[in-house]
């Protein structure tokens, strides 16, 4: 709920002066009966005790801090709560002894505030309990940890109320004292609601321990420093509760009092400690943003009234209805709106966060310059040499914006813009806040974006890099190959042949040269057979006079296992036909030698922008895109600008997938 600042006023004025209202009432109830002193004999009375003082001190101090500076913040009115409730429990409890063990007193009433001291201790459980569920990196926003503020709220009120309508005796001192509002009728009743309430409101309380310090352990960076002291305070509160409950049912009221005020006095110590040093809940944040809207607000208001002023003084109107003085007004008025919510934002952070201020400042004129390198910025900005930008890649991992691999990352902050991650600042959190980082990169967030498409620029030219060499190196082992198969098989098998019919020639036998000649025509079979062989590796004739699919059609006429085609009948430029017609084949290759499969299908189909290759068997799977025929293949189809993938298809089987631009 949003409050106007009158409705703020009014209700620090009413909340605030509670306690010490409630301090005053114990002066005066004890002026009034000299004989009776703030120190009993039990030593339950708060002015003899250091603890329950130093409690309602700090719990109220806190409460003020928390609702003068972030009046929307829950667990600064809790505070002031605790320790307004802290002083309930001292005024009811003397209140109650003065009227009820003073013959002379004037003071009504006595049973009844007897009653109310009494149960007082359950408005303790109950504002503790929100100070934890309402600290801003503990608060339950999912699941059941969403309904332990109400649930805590009505144990407490529960309790109240069946202790008001319980017709047992109270404790110690006043253990003669019934509730005047008792109904006898509904005792048990009301008896077992309270203690169920009770019992459950303790429940609440130690979840409610446990969530802050699973918190704790799930914060990071600056989040974990916020809960620091609040941790370290609410941990003997906790041994506090149990060891006030112990000694609460062993009869000693005035040791549950003070163990617990101990208890109280740690949490209210340590949450002093984290908004004094790390802006536990946010204070200054809300301040920088209250303060900005208020001065920016006053600011158009000014204007308004300054121009109608000066309209008014200046320039006889016709009527007092005339419209446009109000709207020349209202003009002005939205003009100066902007320019004075930023000019306060940059004297209210300058005032709360200098550093932020500065950083951002630095990162706002960088920005300006005509040559920028955004990455320098942000390390200037923060003070730190090592920051970086990092963006996303396909893989799922991170690269720096040279496009090489990030490798193990550090304490980061994401770089959101429209709702999307586009990167993350890397940082050192010895040099720099995380508050800061994350202020510097959202400044830069545009320029941080635009830097991102450089990266995935860089990265694509890296990869088509590493594919050219590693196609070079192939094409240069595949040379090789063929100048290793043309010298160790047809050149040898034709030189041969040319020794045998010399010799029969030079030999003169009619019967000699003709079985010569018959041994050579068997050897030239053979080495046209392995040309043939040699020729078809490299590509087939049909694809340069028929196309695509009339090599395809070739390649299923002599494959060994039977292919289903579906391939588009139409011609592309050679390129693609050649890298197409590679991935069939290598594809198929693997089938015949992996799959352990009799057949296969081989889709071939395009649009305006690209062709779509696929080759799929349900054979055993388990196919390696690091592989070297697989990835030679994907070189292959990068370098024209294309992707290749190889994916294991359910229930067996795989498909290796390219597609090739060909718009």
């Amino acid at each position: 709920m949003e409050y106007g600042s009158s409705a703020r006023s009014a209700t620090r004025v009413l909340t605030w002066p509670l306690a010490p209202a409630l301090v005053a009432g114990m002066l005066v109830v004890e002026q009034g009966k000299p004989g009776l002193s703030f120190a009993t004999s039990d030593g339950s009375d708060i002015a003899s005790n250091a603890p329950f003082a130093v409690a309602i001190l700090v719990c109220w101090v806190v409460g003020v801090v928390l609702t003068g500076r972030a009046f929307q913040q829950v667990a600064g009115w809790a505070f002031l709560g605790l320790g307004t409730a802290l002083a309930w429990s001292g005024f009811t409890d003397l209140y109650a002894r003065t009227a009820l063990r003073s013959p002379s007193s004037e003071l009504s009433h006595g049973t009844l505030f007897a009653t109310l001291g009494d149960t007082s201790f359950v408005w303790w459980f109950l504002f503790l309990g929100l100070i934890l569920q309402f600290t801003p990196s503990v608060r339950p926003t999912t699941g059941l940890w969403r309904l332990l503020p109400g649930a805590t709220l009505f144990t407490a009120l529960t309790f109240q109320l069946g202790a008001l309508l319980r017709s047992t005796h109270l404790s110690a001192p006043n253990a003669e004292v019934t509730s005047p509002l008792a109904v006898d009728s509904l005792a048990k009743m009301t008896a077992t609601l309270s203690s169920v309430a009770l019992l459950s409101l303790m429940a609440c309380l130690l979840i409610s321990v446990t969530s802050l310090v699973l918190s704790f352990r799930r914060s990071r960076d600056e989040d974990r420093k916020q809960l620091l002291w609040l941790v370290a305070g609410a941990l003997p509160m906790a041994m506090c509760l149990v060891g006030s409950f112990a000694a609460s049912y062993a009869g000693s009221d005035a040791a549950a009092g003070l163990i617990m005020s101990l208890g109280i006095s740690t949490l209210a110590l340590g949450a002093g400690l984290s908004v004094a040093k790390y802006r536990l809940y946010d204070v200054e944040r809300v301040v920088s943003k209250s303060a900005s809207y208020a001065m920016a607000s006053g600011a158009v208001v000014v204007v308004f009234g300054l121009v109608i002023l000066v309209i008014s003084r200046s320039i006889p109107t016709p009527s007092s209805t005339a419209w446009w003085p109000v709207s020349v007004a209202t003009l002005a008025a939205t003009g100066v709106a902007r320019p004075a919510y930023v000019w306060a934002r940059n004297a209210v952070d300058r005032r709360f966060n200098r550093r932020r201020f500065d950083a951002v400042k630095l990162v706002r004129a960088g920005l300006r310059q005509p040559h920028l390198d955004v990455e320098a910025l942000l390390r200037e900005s923060l003070g730190d040499p090592t920051a970086r930008v990092i963006f996303p890649d396909e893989g799922g991992g991170w690269v720096t914006s040279a496009g090489h691999d990030a490798g193990p990352l550090g304490h980061t902050v994401d770089v959101v813009r429209d709702e999307h991650v586009g990167g993350r600042l890397e940082y050192d959190p010895r040099r720099t806040e995380h508050t800061i980082a994350a202020a510097a990169s959202g400044e830069a967030a545009t320029e941080i974006d635009n830097l991102g498409l450089r990266a995935e620029l860089a990265r694509q030219v890296e990869q088509i890099s590493e594919s050219r060499a590693r196609l070079a190196g192939a094409h240069l082992e595949e040379r090789q190959r063929i100048e290793r198969d043309l010298h160790d098989g047809a050149q040898q098998r034709i030189l041969a042949i040319a020794l045998q019919l010399r010799s029969a020639l030079v030999n003169g036998a009619e019967d000699v040269l003709r079985d010569e000649v018959d041994r050579a025509i068997t050897h030239l079979g053979l080495t046209v057979q392995e040309l043939r062989d040699l020729a078809g590796g490299l590509q087939p004739a049909a694809l340069a006079g028929g196309g695509l699919r009339a090599a395809v059609e070739d390649l299923s006429s002599r494959s060994p296992v039977r292919l289903e085609l579906a391939v588009v009948d139409a011609r592309f430029p050679p390129a693609i036909e050649s890298a197409a017609w590679f991935v069939i084949a290598e594809a198929l290759s693997n089938v015949v030698k992996h799959a352990h499969v009799g057949c296969a299908t081989v889709t071939v189909t395009h649009d305006t922008r690209r062709m779509v290759v696929a080759v799929t068997d349900a054979g055993v799977g388990g196919a390696q895109p690091q592989g070297r025929g697989l990835q030679g293949l994907a070189d292959r189809v990068a370098a024209l600008g294309g992707a290749l993938t190889v994916h294991d298809q359910t229930p067996s089987g795989t498909r290796v997938k390219a597609w090739l631009p060909c718009g």
